[in-house]
This record gives structure tokens, sequence and C-alpha cells, in this order.
């Protein structure tokens, strides 16, 4: 009987490359919730059935564009939120690279891209321990490789 083969949250990765074509990134380790969101944009048109004039039109949908974002949020260490903050201040792309932390024969690999943040938060409850939270949107296309067998 063949079965699916779940994996742990730690092995999907978030990892900060220094640039496009760094391959040695940097684990963001203080990411303890992520995810990546893939989206795709459509144009619509309500069009007639050409042989029955009476019949409900239906929707055509023509894809049109592709877009991706990535959430993040953890524990605030003060280095690394501060490094977070300087990405999203600069202005410019930060690259990253999310790992799928598994064998290519179980669909391992990862997904490489540039990102912008669009918000960073930093906050504590009740006095308790420091969290945040933040949002990137994908800047051009995301690029999947498989893990090296």
């Amino acid at each position: 009987m063949s079965q699916p083969k779940p994996f742990g949250g730690k092995d999907l990765r978030v990892m900060r490359k220094t640039g496009p074509t760094d391959v040695a990134p940097k684990f963001m380790c203080t990411v303890t919730t992520k995810g990546l969101t893939k989206t795709m944009e459509y144009d619509d048109a309500t069009t007639p059935d050409c042989d029955n004039p009476d019949a409900v039109w239906a929707r055509s949908s023509l894809a049109k564009g592709s877009a991706w974002s990535v959430s993040v949020s953890g524990v605030a260490d003060p280095k690394s939120y501060r490094q977070m903050e300087a990405d999203m201040d600069s202005g410019v792309p930060t690259y990253l690279q999310i790992q799928l932390a598994k064998p290519a024969a179980d669909g391992g690999g990862h997904w490489d891209g540039a990102v912008f943040y669009e918000n960073l938060q930093i906050q504590s409850d009740a006095g308790g321990v420091v969290k945040y939270t933040g949002q990137m949107r994908g800047e051009g296309r995301l690029a999947w490789t498989d893990a090296s067998a």
C-alpha cells in the first residue's frame, strides 16, 4: 500500500540569501511559523453558447499573471529582527530560498526568489516574550530546484 510521506515543519525552512546567486543562504532561525502562497490572476469574459443562444452564458477565464508571497512569524531576537527591518527599509529586493528539506526522491528541493517586505510588526503581550510577524511579496518568478540526489 502506497502512502504519502508527511513531513514536519522543521523541514520547511526560510533562508536569507545575500543575492540571487548566493549558494550558501543563511537559515532564518527565528522564523517559527512560515507560509508560501502562490496565486494566479485571471481576466474573465462571460460568453454565449453560439449553438444555443437561449443557454445561460458561461465564464471563460484567461490567465494573465501569477504572484506569490511569504508570511513569517516567530520569536524576535533583536539582531535578527533588525536585519529584517533593514531589509524592509532598504527599498531593494531581499533574496530568499524556501526549502523543503527532504531528499529528491521524497519531493525535496527549494524555491528561490526575490521579495519586498510589505509589513513587519513587533509586539509583546502583557510583558511576555517579544514576537514578530511579517509579510513579503514576491518579485518576479519563483524558481523551483529539485534536491540533489
